[in-house]
Parts: structure tokens; C-alpha cells; sequence
């Protein structure tokens, strides 16, 4: 599926971890007629059928594919043996494996010769030349990222809106437009933008609000599209008419955290955004009635996945009193999961969906230090840095476009319960043959957390595979040397989020 040439996960997607929304694989699926809805011609009782006919929608696609029994809850917390209290260990300088063991047979390995022709192509990186890397690295680092959001190559000019991928994908969803707004918060606070000026943060930040205020909704739905056209701000048809479902929870909850943030960011906007989100009749085209939707937020609960916990902490940010305390509570299912084990280090990881996108995103935008997210993030970094030790492969799981196969999905533990697994975005090929990505975002997402030598060489290899960031980083590359030169939103707004970060700490 490289039509996405989208390096947005967001803006591609079919996964049943991220579209639990009223999409089914939590990630697409294909719209019903059954909503169709004149506002004005139905009176309460039928309104509230609608309602209610959509929230059981919602629900047969949020627990249809959402949940995998995982040998049932255990009633009290199994601490891993790397626990949170673990420091990650500095890994050794040079790129070999350091430990004997099995190597990766799930997936071809990569001659020595192939690696060592990669690091000598060209002259040392950013990363690789510095000494220290310290707040002034990060803010270059910061700068390279934020290239990709100048006007005419990552946002339009006109409309201000964002580009799924560059001139080469001008759409997005809500979940993009979500990363955007961080973005835009992130650059301000680095220091790369003022608030005023024709592209400051004040003008950037007005017309996102603008297009959220009068965008055309569904007419049948009263819900928004699933993808829009940046070039627009209309419906972008090709893309929204593959949906199945009246509006996709998952990118909304997302857009809901980066909403928040911005009232945080700036109070005075707090009226504005809120008439967006809360206000069923501030769309002049229709209400968009997301509180129909709280009783599903309220039924995840009883998840286990890191992407519900990411959406539902965005709903819960505007309905505390309703929702608040269903992060909390997936967040313990999570830590309460039966426990596997990595076969490549033997670090163990609970019982639950893990890729590191839903997992950096809630450590970075939910400015949430919780011990119990710091410990998750934490032993999944581990894994990482184990499979390397005993493989020599570098690996930053994520999901993102593939070279060969379309969008995939990298599991750290997938949803039938095994380790690095990579999945097409149907989750219904797991993929046995295919040399991971080593995603970009991921490996500078890892440098900023902890600073070490694995974290640091993980980027150093992508440093001297990839074009140098001149309009934004490119998405990643395999341990072959073969290259993902795809430039987007997704991989530059997580790495801004990696620096400020890094920056902060």
C-alpha cells in the first residue's frame, strides 16, 4: 500500500489496536448506511436510538478486535524481573553481538559486509560527530525535524493544514492533525518559532482551529471524515469513503490529547477548544455529538492495550468526571498482564499489544511520569537493546510503511501473544521472512529517554544510511542497508517530541 507514501501510521491504517473506533481493525473499516441522519427531522426518543445505535457499532468494533483473552487477569501485579527500578544498561561500543546466543531466525541476517559498506558511504552525522549529546544537539536535532512543517513541503501554504507525507501525500486525519498541533507546541518551546509572524505558532495554531471549527462533517453521520485534503480542508473521498464506521475513535482520542495540550499550552484558547470538542453545535455544517461516544471509553476499562490507554486519557482530559478513571485502569491491566519472555535477552514484557508508538506518545504527551508507563517504556527498551546483544541486528519497532510490503505493524509482543512479530496493517499476515525497519522515530525517541551507547549507535547506523535531514528525517532503513526514504509527519512530529524531551530533562 505505498499509496500512502504516508509515513503516518495515522494516515494509513488498518490495525485492531488503533481504529478500536467505530473502525474495525482498529483501523479501517467500511462505512454502514445505517446512519444516515437529517439532524433537524428526528425528534429526542429517535436521536437517542441513533445515539445509542451508534455507540453498539462502536462497541462490536472495539471488542470484536480489540481484545485478546490473554490467560485472563491476574489479580496481582507480576513484577518483571526488569523492573522500573532498572537503569538500562549501556551497550557496548562497537555494532557485533556482545553475547552468545540464538540469532534472529524468524528473519534473514544481514552480512557483515553489507553493514560495514553502509557506515563508510558518507561522512559522520549529527549524532555521530557530537561529544556530548547535550541540549544543544537536541535543538539541532529539533531544527532537522521541524524542517518537514515549513509551508510547501509539509503544510500547505494556503490552508496552513498538514501533509500526510510531503507534496507526494497531502492528506490527513485527526490523529495527524493532532501531531501537528503538538508540533507546533514543540517548536515554540524548543525556541525554533516565535508566536507571532505569518508562520508563528499563533497564525499555525489559528487555522487548524479554524478548519476544526467549520470543517464539513458527514452528512450522514454528523461525525468527521476520516481523511481530509490539505490542499482543501474538504473530504478527501478516496481515502474516507473506505471507511465502514461513523467516526474513528482512535484518531480522535488522539487529536482530544494534542487539544489538551494546547489549552495547557495557551489558556486563552481554552473557550475555543472547548466549543470544538464539547460544544455539539459549533460546526455551523452540524453538532458533532462525541459525548455519544463516552460509553464506549467507558466500557475499555477492561483493556489491556497501550493505544486504548492513549485514547482514552485524550477523552478523559475533557470528561473527568466520566471517564477519568479509565486510563488509570487499563493502565493496570496492562501491568497486572501475565508476563512473556523475549527469547533474546530474557526480558520480560506483560501479556499486552505492544508496539512503541502509542507507548512514546503517551510518555512524551501525556507528560505523565508514572511509574508504572516509565516501567512499560522502560522494559521494552530493554528487549531492544537485548534482541541487538544477542543478534547484532539494531532494531526500533514501530509501524510505518515497508519497503517491500506496504503498511505493516512491528510487534515487540503482538497481539496473539508472541514477540517481534511484523503484521500487514489487516493483522492478518504475520510477516516470517521480513528484515524489520528500523524506524527513525523510534531510535532518536530511545536517545532521548536514556542516552546510551545502544541508543546512540542504533541512530548513528541510520545516520549514515538515510539522505541527510534537509527537508525533515527520513522514515528508517533495515539492517540489509535497504532504505525507507519516505519523509512525513508522523516520523518528524515524534521525533520533535523525542528532543523537546530531551531538552526538558
Amino acid at each position: 500500500m505505498m499509496r500512502s507514501l504516508a509515513n503516518s501510521r495515522k494516515t494509513i491504517s488498518i490495525l485492531p489496536f488503533r481504529l478500536f473506533s467505530l473502525q474495525a481493525p482498529l483501523g479501517l473499516e467500511r462505512k454502514k448506511s445505517l446512519f444516515r441522519r437529517i439532524h433537524w427531522q428526528f425528534d429526542k426518543k429517535a436521536r437517542s436510538l441513533i445515539a445509542f445505535a451508534v455507540i453498539v457499532v462502536v462497541l462490536i468494533s472495539c471488542f470484536a478486535l480489540l481484545y485478546r483473552p490473554a490467560g485472563g487477569k491476574s489479580d496481582v501485579v507480576i513484577v518483571p524481573k526488569n523492573n522500573s527500578t532498572v537503569t538500562p544498561s549501556p551497550s557496548p561500543q562497537d555494532r557485533g553481538p556482545t553475547t552468545s546466543g540464538p540469532t534472529a531466525s524468524a528473519y534473514p541476517t544481514p552480512t557483515q559486509s553489507s553493514q560495514e559498506t553502509a557506515y563508510k558511504s558518507k561522512p559522520p552525522g549529527l549524532i555521530e560527530s557530537a561529544k556530548t549529546i547535550n541540549s544543544t544537539i537536541w535543538k539541532e536535532v529539533a531544527a532537522n525535524a521541524w524542517a518537514y512543517f515549513q509551508p510547501g513541503v509539509g503544510v500547505d501554504i494556503n490552508t496552513g493544514l498538514p501533509y500526510g507525507s510531503g507534496t507526494s501525500f497531502t492528506f490527513f486525519t485527526d490523529w495527524d492533525l493532532g501531531q501537528y498541533i503538538q508540533a507546533v507546541i514543540d517548536a515554540q518551546e524548543i525556541g525554533l518559532i516565535n508566536a507571532t509572524g505569518a508562520w508563528g505558532s499563533t497564525a499555525r495554531l489559528d487555522k487548524v482551529l479554524w478548519f476544526l471549527e467549520n470543517r464539513p462533517l458527514n452528512g450522514t453521520t454528523h461525525y468527521p471524515f476520516w481523511f481530509y485534503d490539505a490542499t482543501t480542508g474538504q473530504d478527501d473521498h478516496a481515502e474516507s469513503d473506505l471507511a465502514t464506521v461513523p467516526v474513528d475513535i482512535i484518531d480522535t482520542g488522539a487529536l482530544f490529547v494534542a487539544l489538551n495540550n494546547l489549552i495547557n499550552f495557551n489558556a486563552t484558547l481554552t473557550a475555543q477548544v472547548d466549543n470544538i470538542v464539547l460544544n455539539e453545535t459549533g460546526n455551523p455544517n452540524g453538532g458533532v455529538n462525541y459525548t455519544a461516544l463516552l460509553p464506549v471509553i467507558e466500557d475499555c476499562a477492561s483493556s489491556n492495550s497501550i493505544y486504548v490507554y492513549l485514547v482514552a486519557s485524550g477523552f478523559a482530559s475533557f470528561w473527568p468526571l466520566q471517564v477519568g478513571n479509565v486510563p488509570n485502569e487499563i493502565l493496570n491491566n496492562i501491568v497486572n498482564s501475565p508476563t512473556i519472555t523475549s527469547p533474546y535477552g530474557n526480558v520480560t514484557l506483560p501479556d499486552s499489544p505492544i508496539t512503541c508508538d502509542p507507548l512514546l506518545l503517551s510518555v512524551f504527551e501525556l507528560n505523565n511520569n508514572d511509574s508504572r508507563l516509565m516501567g512499560l517504556m522502560n522494559q521494552v527498551y530493554l528487549a531492544h537493546e537485548a534482541y541487538y546483544n544477542v543478534t547484532g541486528n539494531y532494531v526500533a519497532f514501530n509501524e510505518g510503511n515497508s519497503i517491500d510490503n506496504g503498511y505493516v505493524y512491528e510487534w515487540v509482543v503482538a497481539p496473539n501473544g508472541t514477540t517481534w512479530q511484523i503484521s500487514n496493517e489487516a493483522q492478518t499476515i504475520y510477516y516470517s521472512n521480513m528484515p524489520p525497519i528500523v524506524y527513525n522515530d523510534v531510535a532518536f525517541s530511545f536517545l532521548a529517554l536514556y542516552n546510551n551507547t545502544y541508543a546512540r549507535n542504533t541512530v548513528i547506523f541510520l545516520e549514515e544510511l538515510l539522505p541527510s535531514p534537509t527537508n525533515g528525517y527520513d522514515a528508517g532503513a533495515d539492517n540489509f542497508a535497504e532504505t525507507l526514504k519516505i519523509v512525513g509527519l508522523a516520523t518528524n512530529g515524534l521525533i520533535l517530541e523525542a528532543a523537546l524531551y530531551a531538552i526538558k530533562k
